[in-house]
């Protein structure tokens, strides 16, 4: 099998190199064709000037061909390996120049950006690339904090490397995964335990995910990135910034995608304005985000999330360690007082968040473990979220958990609004009280992570319930039929049909609590990204979260169903095998009992039948 494997790597290989050498001689190609025809052109058009002036114009002819046709393809030339920048809204395109085929790296493909031209030209920059560099297309692209390459595509062990003993003497132990640093970068093992590589001097951070030819790219593009950064910011030396940088090598084309971090603002920046995906993936997909001192929670959350991942800034930690108490204690005080409480941690949390921050400050001056700077920048970065997500600073914050920001639509559907009452007809008004409990905790599309649990543990207490009320009733049933009275012979009886539709419903009723209950139990306590990836998979459909409201209700509809089939059938019985005296004492029961039964229901509001029928009809008067 390993033979197999390497033998496709080999030919997947070599098919690359091939593709990029067909498609580097097509170019070349292309533009001596272009060449060719230019001479011819000023040849008929002059044809008494002599040798040195044919030889002249060609030249001329030669740079016009190149000027028309490098913008377009950027040929690359084996004897000048220079950058030329042409204008680009994200950023500056780069040609490299040479003919080595890419080197793959091992890291996914990314689609390609559609970048619109940009009105104002950048600063040029000449920046020399290796000899072996691959000849491709170099544009700058800005991204975020949270897409740095470091979960996602991690590279496998290879278990043919085996040392079969350990050297004498042996007391140094330096890390082979990167031969190829040089200068001022060096390798740095994050608390987690991934490698990351910094460079001291220019203060740029990049992952350890790269080969050597990849490496001398990216150090190119961080001196562009530099030399970029002080055609624009006079004081650049003198801020406390550091740069983010990671390359995506693919066919004919290299983007270097980077950040700034300026540690004074606690904010992230570009050279260039970022594109639609970057900003989606920057508010995520949160609506009506415009206002700058909005946007800034967005970017400090990022801000945390670098230095979390990057946690080599030496900072005043004593400092954050009193500013993040003083946000805990706030939001512990605010769950204990409310049941609105915004704070992305429950009281429990909170509780053991303020134990380690009394830890931290044990260690709080020391300036060698990047430990404490990792927990930090983690709790501030939920907080900051948080804040982002409720709108803070603004006129429209959400101030309540369970509020939108947004105006809801309430408006009458001709096709959803028929729909809904059936159902909820069908099952007795549960998908309303189900559709309630979402919206508090669902609320504009967003998690509140300690509703949400609380909100699953309610869950599962009553589909558990439900489950040994459904055990009982099944074994009602099959113990109705077992009474001697009960002729299951005559098939046709209605109280033999109604008792069989009773053990069905039943049966689907506990069926639907063990599938709901296992569901929960397997997604309903993960983390709020994983809750609201959840959420948006079951709602995305065109009910949206009434269909997820009504598939919540059925354990208990079915159940309540089953019930209602069993008394048909009993009473049936009843009323067929009895005299006048017990009839009229069972008929009297019944009254009182269904008498309860529709006062409570009354009295608890659990059903608006004529209200509900009248805003129906109320609204859709006034829409005519």
């Amino acid at each position: 099998m390993s033979n197999t494997g390497l033998i496709k790597k080999l030919l997947r290989r070599l098919w690359q190199v091939l593709a990029a050498l067909a498609h580097s001689s097509a170019q070349r190609l292309r533009i001596l064709v272009s060449f060719l025809r230019c001479c011819a052109t000023e040849a008929h058009a002059l044809p008494g000037h002599s040798a040195d002036a044919k030889s002249s114009t060609a030249d001329s002819c030669c740079s016009g061909a190149f000027s028309a046709r490098c913008s377009q393809a950027t040929l690359p030339l084996p004897l000048h390996r220079q950058i030329t920048p042409t204008s680009t809204s994200s950023g500056i395109q780069y040609a490299a120049s040479s003919s080595t085929p890419l080197y793959p790296m091992p890291v996914p493909c990314i689609p390609e950006r559609v970048i619109p031209s940009c009105s104002s030209s950048p600063p040029e920059v000449n920046v020399a690339i290796p000899s072996d560099a691959p000849g491709a297309t170099l544009r700058f692209v800005p991204f975020a904090a949270n897409d740095v390459l470091r979960y996602d595509n991690r590279p496998l062990v290879d278990k043919t490397l085996e040392r079969d003993h350990i050297p004498a003497l042996m007391r140094h132990f330096p890390n082979k995964s990167c031969p190829w640093l040089d200068g001022d970068w060096k390798s740095y093992v994050h608390p987690e335990g991934a490698l990351y590589l910094y460079n001291t001097t220019r203060k740029t951070f990049t992952e350890a995910i790269m080969d050597e030819t990849t490496f001398h790219l990216l150090a190119e593009c961080v001196d562009g990135l530099y030399d970029m950064a002080r055609a624009k910011l006079t004081s650049l030396e003198a801020e406390d910034i550091e740069l983010v940088v990671q390359l995506w090598p693919t066919e004919g084309e290299i983007t270097c995608q980077y950040y700034f971090v300026d540690h004074a603002a606690r904010t992230l920046f570009w050279l260039h304005d970022t594109n639609h995906e970057t900003t989606v993936n920057i508010f995520s997909g949160l609506r009506g985000v415009d206002d700058p001192s909005h946007i800034r929670f967005a970017l400090e959350s990022e801000y945390w999330t670098h230095c979390e991942r990057y946690p080599n800034h030496q900072m005043d930690r004593v400092k954050l360690l009193k500013e993040l108490r003083e946000v805990v204690m706030h939001a512990s005080a605010e769950i204990i007082t409310s049941d609105m409480s915004l704070s992305p941690f429950d009281a429990d949390e909170l509780s053991r968040i303020l134990d380690l921050i009394n830890h931290l400050q044990e260690n709080a001056e020391e300036k060698d473990f990047p430990h404490s700077t990792c927990i930090i920048a983690r709790f501030m970065q939920y907080f900051y979220r948080a804040k982002f997500f409720n709108f803070c600073g603004l006129p429209c914050a959400r101030l309540d958990a369970d509020k939108s920001v947004y105006e809801e639509d309430t408006g009458f559907h001709p096709l959803t609004t028929p729909f809904s009452l059936v159902f909820e007809a069908m099952l007795f008004w549960a998908p309303r009280a189900h559709l309630n409990n979402i919206r508090r905790v669902w609320v504009d599309e967003c998690i509140n992570t300690p509703r949400w649990k609380d909100f699953n543990t309610k869950l599962m207490a009553e589909w558990t319930g439900i489950t040994i009320y459904s055990t009982v009733m099944l074994a009602v049933d099959v113990s109705l039929l077992a009474v001697p009275n009960v002729n299951i012979s005559q098939s046709q009886s209605i109280g033999i049909i109604a008792t069989y539709l009773s053990i069905i419903f039943i049966t689907g009723s506990l069926i639907a609590s063990v599938l709901l209950a296992r569901q929960n139990q397997r997604y309903g306590f993960e983390s709020a990204e994983k809750a609201a990836e959840f959420l948006s998979n079951l709602t995305g459909t065109f009910f949206g979260v009434r269909a997820l409201a009504t598939v919540h209700s059925l354990p208990y509809a079915m159940l309540m169903w089953g019930m209602i089939y069993f008394a048909i059938g009993l009473l049936y019985n009843v009323f067929k095998f009895t005299t006048t005296a017990m009839l009229a004492s069972i008929v009297s029961g019944c009254v009182v009992v269904t008498v309860f039964i529709s006062w409570f229901i009354w009295a608890a509001r659990e059903i608006h039948i004529f209200k509900r029928l009248a805003k129906s009809v109320l609204s859709v008067t006034s829409g005519r």
